[in-house]
Order: C-alpha cells, then sequence, then structure tokens
C-alpha cells in the first residue's frame, strides 16, 4: 500500500532534476567553441567569422606641371654696335636704318662726317702711286733734265689736287656747321623768349645759348682753316714751280730712289682705304634694329649707333626654383604667355642651368619671397612663334614647363 512506501527525499530529487538538466546541456556544448565558455572578459567572435580587409590607398594627384617666371630674350647677346676706337669722338653724317629694320652682315648702318676728307686722302695715295710709277718709268728711261721736269710737273699737279680737296672739305664743314649754328640760334631764340616770359629756368635757356657759343666756336675754327688753306698751298704750289727751271739731270742712283718713293706710295693706298671704309659702319651680322641711338650731327660716344641682335631665333629664360630644378630635362614642353602677347608660346627645353642665384625677374606679388633661389633654364621657342616673340624682347613672361614630357 502506498502508505508504506518510503518516503521520497527531496534532496535526492533535485539531484536527480539537476542531472537531467545538465545531460543535454552537455550535448549541446559539444558543438560550441570552448573559448565561449572562457573565464576572460572579452568577448570575441570566432576567428573563421573575422575579415580581414586590406586597405586601398589613396594617392595624391601629381603635379606635372612647374610654373615660373621667365623674360624673353635674343638668341646672343644685343650688340650696341659702334664706331672704330678711334672715331669714338666722330659725328655721324648720315643714318642709313631705322628702328625694327631688318639689315643684312656688311650692310651700311651709318657714315662718319669726316668720309669726305679719308676719301680725298685715298684719292691723294692713288694719284701718288701714278707720280711715282711716273718718276721710275722716266729714270729707267735715262731722261735728263726734261723727264725731272715732268716729275716736277706732277707734284705741281698733286699739291693742286690737294688745294682743291682740302678747300673742298672745309667748305663742306663749313655749309654744315653754318647750317647747325642757324638750327641752334632759333632755338636758342625760342628758349630765350620763354625764359623772358618765366616758362623755363635760367638754366635750361643757358644751355642753348652754350650751343650756340660752341657751334659758333667751331665754325669760326672751320673758316680759319679755310684760310690756312688757301694761303699755304698756293706758296707750294708757286715754290714747286719755281724748282722747275733749277732741276739736273737725273743720276743713276735716282732709279733706286724712285723705286722706293713708288713702293712707298703704292703702301699708302690699302691704308688711306682702310681708313675711308672705317668711316662706313657696317653690321656684323644678319639681325634686326632694336633701336637707333645716335642720330646726324650727333657724336657717337660710349652709348653706341644702334642696338642690334639676332632675332630669327627666340628664347625664353625662365627661373626655376631650386626646389623644382631637378625636375626640368632637356626636351621638355614649356608655353609661355602674357596679356602682351596675342597668343601662348611654345617651346623646348635646350639648357638646364648648373647654377642657382637670386632672382632677376620678380614678380608685383609684394607676398612673394624676392630672394628665393633659382636656376636658369633656357627655352628654344618655336620658329613659328619667333616673329611674335622678336616684337617684345626683354618682355617678363609667366612659364609652364610640362615636366611629364620628358624626352
Amino acid at each position: 500500500m502506498d502508505i508504506f512506501r518510503k518516503p521520497v527525499s527531496l534532496e535526492g530529487k533535485s539531484k536527480k532534476l539537476a542531472v537531467a538538466l545538465l545531460v543535454p546541456l552537455g550535448i549541446a556544448a559539444i558543438g560550441v567553441p570552448a573559448y565561449i565558455f572562457s573565464t576572460s572578459s572579452n568577448f570575441r567572435l570566432p576567428a573563421t567569422n573575422q575579415t580581414n580587409v586590406t586597405p586601398i590607398p589613396v594617392q595624391k594627384p601629381v603635379n606635372t606641371t612647374i610654373a615660373a617666371l621667365g623674360r624673353i630674350q635674343t638668341k646672343g647677346k644685343i650688340i650696341n654696335l659702334s664706331g672704330p676706337s678711334a672715331l669714338q669722338s666722330a659725328r655721324l653724317d648720315k643714318v642709313l636704318v631705322k628702328d625694327g629694320e631688318a639689315v643684312r652682315r656688311g650692310q651700311v648702318i651709318a657714315v662718319i662726317d669726316n668720309v669726305i676728307q679719308l676719301q680725298a686722302a685715298l684719292d691723294k695715295a692713288k694719284f701718288g702711286v701714278k707720280v711715282a710709277q711716273a718718276q721710275l718709268a722716266q729714270v729707267k728711261a735715262g731722261t735728263t733734265k726734261q723727264a725731272d721736269i715732268a716729275a716736277q710737273q706732277a707734284r705741281i699737279a698733286d699739291l693742286e689736287a690737294q688745294f682743291r680737296g682740302s678747300v673742298n672739305t672745309q667748305r663742306a664743314k663749313i655749309a654744315r656747321l653754318q647750317a647747325e649754328l642757324r638750327n641752334a640760334q632759333t632755338e636758342y631764340g625760342r628758349f630765350d623768349s620763354l625764359y623772358k616770359q618765366g616758362a623755363i629756368s635760367a638754366s635750361t635757356n643757358d644751355t642753348k645759348r652754350l650751343a650756340v657759343d660752341s657751334l659758333q666756336a667751331q665754325l669760326n675754327e672751320a673758316q680759319a682753316s679755310l684760310g690756312q688753306v688757301l694761303s699755304s698751298f698756293p706758296n707750294q704750289i708757286q715754290e714747286a714751280k719755281a724748282s722747275l727751271g733749277k732741276l739736273k739731270e737725273v743720276r743713276p742712283v735716282d732709279v733706286q730712289v724712285a723705286q722706293s718713293e713708288l713702293e712707298k706710295a703704292i703702301t699708302a693706298v690699302p691704308e688711306a682705304k682702310a681708313n675711308v671704309d672705317l668711316a662706313y659702319i657696317r653690321a656684323p651680322i644678319d639681325g634686326k634694329i632694336l633701336k637707333v641711338n645716335v642720330f646726324p650731327g650727333e657724336t657717337i660716344g660710349d652709348k653706341g649707333i644702334v642696338d642690334l641682335a639676332q632675332t630669327q631665333e627666340m628664347y625664353v629664360i625662365a627661373e626655376v626654383y631650386e626646389t623644382d630644378i631637378n625636375k626640368i630635362k632637356v626636351g621638355q614642353t614649356a608655353i609661355i604667355s602674357s596679356k602682351a602677347l596675342a597668343k601662348n608660346l611654345t617651346g623646348k627645353i635646350e639648357i638646364v642651368g648648373a647654377q642657382v642665384g637670386k632672382k632677376n625677374v620678380v614678380n608685383s606679388d609684394p607676398t612673394l619671397d624676392v630672394d628665393s633661389r633659382v636656376a636658369e633654364v633656357k627655352i628654344r621657342l618655336n620658329s613659328a612663334d619667333s616673329p611674335q616673340a622678336a616684337k617684345f624682347i626683354n618682355l617678363q613672361v609667366d612659364v609652364k614647363i610640362e615636366t611629364a614630357n620628358n624626352k
């Protein structure tokens, strides 16, 4: 009977219930990773469920263009064409070119005002050769007094030629000075009137008056020289004519003397011709007249007659910062721009300078460092762009160099 059964212990039931519950949990735990039950307080996902993603680097854009300031230049240096050193104080008689004119090598640019005198000296030298030849021929022919007389007559003709040449030279000089004096007097009259009205300073008026006085002094000197020529040459000619009656028979030894005189006369001709050539100032190269510095009537001085340069090939000198110069290579393309240019110019890097120094081309931006260190890069412009660049020599330009184009 149930009333006689042993009572069931509650403690035993609890143990059985716990076992019953733990058995299925243990079975389920077989498929669960043990690390879930780790005593660590940091809970982690299984390694097999983690995703390893490699970050993609973000490439910064590479700047393939280098900017710089530059200036337009000719192929070679600008030539300050002057006269010979012996004629630096000479005045110009003619200037045969104008600004912007193309000239060829050997073309006459200007003429010095003493060309008449030098030409007369050349004519004299040539005539002296003829005289010496005639004298030698007469000596060799054994002529006596008649030969000497003929030579003396040639001597007289020579003196007369010199006389005419000197007179013509001095008269031409006097005419020029008189014209200059008239112009100076007229100008001084205008300035003196302005001075009296209080429109100009006394120093300006004195300068014009001094110019008149200077020209007057030169004119007086030229007239005095003409007077000396008119008085001295006739006396010499008269003395030569007087010697005709006193000539004696030519001795054989005179042949050597006549030969020496001929050689001396011959050597005088190229020297006189060279002096005439010096009076004609010629272009040393094919090029373009950039500027005429001296005009007729002015002395040459240190400023030279004209500025001349070759403009068939034009260049741009760019000043590249020292930090960028290692990126510049020969053959790279450069784009040149300026507000003064009708269109952009293009060229190729021809020379990369090896010397670093201070900037020569300075931007007007006050925030820029004018003491930046730069190297000069020489850019040869395309032939189609050279004519436009030749109109803007020394123009400041902006330069962009394509460093990606490294040929």
